[in-house]
């Protein structure tokens, strides 16, 4: 089934809403609104994933293929998160995975290690300089994937 951004975007809304406090759900929209708008400013590199099965998701993919480069989920507990490259040990190197999860970390109380995806939570994303330090990242990994 295709559906429309708008569309994705209020059913991620929603579905964060249920297990979200009040005074994080307009931050944590900001959150998705900052990712959404960054993506969309790339159209030459990036689309907004149409087809995503997963209710509550939003994502985009590499423009030309069928690579998610990043998905935001409504996750219960401990709040919504987006994983950058959810297939990354197929498409990065070992040691461009280690220096971006080493990325990720500097910027979450979670920490990444091992076989990790490169997840963050949206509570880390609040803050608009992990927010930055987190879209340095995602421009490091559009020029390697």
């Amino acid at each position: 089934m295709t559906r429309s951004l708008p569309i994705a975007r209020d059913a991620f809304i929603t579905a964060m809403n249920r297990d979200t406090a009040g005074s994080d759900r307009p931050r944590y929209t900001e959150v998705l609104d900052a990712m959404i708008e960054w993506s969309l400013a790339r159209p030459e590199q990036l689309r907004f994933r149409d087809d995503e099965s997963s209710k509550g998701v939003v994502s985009f993919q590499r423009v030309g293929s069928n690579m998610v480069f990043w998905a935001a989920r409504p996750m219960r507990g401990n709040g919504p998160k987006i994983e950058l490259l959810p297939r990354a040990s197929s498409v990065l190197p070992n040691e461009r995975m280690l220096a971006a999860r080493e990325a990720i970390n500097a910027c979450s109380r979670e920490v990444l290690e091992g076989d990790d995806r490169l997840a963050i939570g949206f509570g880390a994303m609040k803050n608009p300089t992990s927010r930055a330090a987190v879209f340095t990242l995602m421009d490091e990994l559009l020029e390697v994937t």
